[in-house]
């Protein structure tokens, strides 16, 4: 395995002493793999990936000072008056990049101010940074776990093109399942992409994330699932972006094409970023209870209890797209209600049902793949710290049919409403400093953007019933 991990300084004075888990340092990997470039990803507003490539001889210098990037260029970051900044390489974590053909390290880096030692305090990996620091401050949990399940579909080709005098899409799918019920987890020879999921599963173990398992997904058009396994809030938002990555580019060495997007395919299943999360305290699991008749510890309720009362809010991080609430409010088990409850995928928080003894998580479901997991984990732990702090008890959980029971609340059905519980209910996420008033701020005004740009437009479906009238 080519992957190194462990703890460091980021900003480092001798690389010489570094020394991380496997008893490698990073100059010694880039000497036995003979690499010949370093490669630094970064993460702008959006959660797009964004990345720097250099030759190894110029490292030992970048990885003490960084090197500069215009950040008035990364959407969200900046103003042209202050646009200097600088990326400094996160040396806890490379691996060989698989799709190159010349040996290159990749590793992420941290976006710092120009000319100080001071992290940009709106970029998102510092971000949730500083929310599992308040985790430990305040002495709730020494870790948050986070284990999410990619829903994805692939598609043999896509076509589309949007101006001021065409528009429209065009998707090419090719699969065998006659009925939605024969698709999930559907076996070869109905299921034409199952070595295409063995290729992306190994080449996330190659670059060291741990695949839980793989499958069809219920989609009859080709949708499929690579659930990970847990890892440190940081380290799994990383491989979120780092997964989406290598499922794109496997998809081009196959002549495919995938997307993450929530709703591809209208009156057909949507593709979630579900979030299973265990806050660990002392090696074990805080949400774990040993009384009888009781699924869950006082301060998971707590936990579900901030989240919940802050879901309206979360879903402008969460399911921050216009397509996100076309999934969430068609039906194909969409989890548009605030409550939580057991073994229930209609509800926002699911106990799973499955014996876990003291391994107990809960798992986060409206959350999609258009997220940036940095800013949506940060604010999860900031709502989850606030029902902590605040013993907020969301009572017991919800049985039955939850669809049908009128009296419980549903999140906002648009980008635009959860912009506005965002607005509203801004300061869970303020109180400990974990946000500041100028990202909210500057979130809000690019998405509004967006949700006007995108709500202002007519669509085909538009032309189709009106344009005769």
């Amino acid at each position: 395995m080519s992957t190194v991990s462990g703890k460091g300084n980021i900003i480092v004075d001798n690389l010489d002493e570094l020394n991380y888990i496997g008893g490698m340092n990073i100059k010694q990997f880039i000497k036995e793999t003979e690499a010949e470039f370093i490669d630094v990803k970064y993460v702008d507003l959006h959660g797009f990936l964004r990345h720097v490539t250099f030759p190894v001889e110029r490292f030992d210098s970048f990885a003490k000072k960084g090197f500069g990037i215009d950040g008035s260029s990364v959407p969200g970051f900046a103003s042209v008056e202050y646009s200097d900044m600088r990326v400094i390489p996160d040396t806890s974590r490379f691996f060989i990049d698989p799709f190159s053909d010349v040996p290159v390290v990749v590793m992420f880096g941290d976006v710092y101010l120009a000319g100080e030692d001071k992290s940009f305090p709106h970029y998102p990996r510092y971000v949730l940074k500083k929310a599992v620091s308040v985790l430990r401050e305040k002495g709730i949990g020494d870790e948050l776990l986070v284990l999410p399940e990619l829903e994805f579909y692939i598609f043999r080709n896509v076509y589309y093109q949007h101006d001021k005098f065409i528009s429209y899409y065009e998707i090419e799918t090719h699969e065998d399942f006659l009925a939605p019920e024969k698709s999930y987890h559907g076996d070869v020879p109905f299921d034409p992409y199952h070595e295409f999921r063995l290729f992306v599963a190994t080449i996330l173990k190659e670059i060291g994330i741990s695949v839980k398992y793989a499958h069809h997904e219920g989609g009859k058009f080709s949708q499929h699932e690579i659930e990970l396994d847990y890892s440190p809030a940081i380290e799994a938002a990383d491989n979120i972006l780092l997964s989406k990555l290598v499922i794109n580019r496997s998809a081009v060495e196959f002549d495919l094409r995938t997307t993450f997007m929530p709703k591809p395919i209208p009156n057909e299943a949507g593709s979630g970023l579900h979030l299973h999360m265990m806050l660990v305290k002392n090696g074990g699991s805080v949400f774990y209870t040993s009384k009888k008749n009781e699924i869950i510890s006082q301060t998971a309720r707590w936990f579900i209890g901030g989240i919940l009362k802050h879901a309206g809010a979360l879903t402008a991080f969460t399911n921050p797209g216009t397509n996100s609430f076309k999934r969430l409010f068609t039906g194909f088990e969409a989890p548009k209600k605030i409550t939580y409850s057991e073994a229930n995928r209609s509800a926002a928080i699911r106990i799973p049902g499955y014996q876990k003894g003291k391994n107990v998580d809960i798992e986060y479901r409206p959350p999609d793949a258009l997220m940036n997991p940095y800013l949506a984990v940060s604010a999860i732990i900031a709502a989850g710290i606030d029902g902590i702090v605040n013993r907020i008890d969301p009572g017991e959980p919800v049985k039955g049919n939850i669809d049908a029971i009128a009296s419980i609340p549903e999140l906002p059905s648009s980008l635009k409403e959860a912009l506005e519980s965002l607005n509203r209910d801004r300061g869970f996420l303020l109180s400990d400093g974990i946000f500041t008033e100028e990202l909210i701020d500057r979130w809000i005004e690019i998405k509004n953007r967006e949700y006007w740009e995108i709500s202002t437009t007519p669509s085909v479906a538009e032309f189709e019933k009106y344009f005769g009238r």
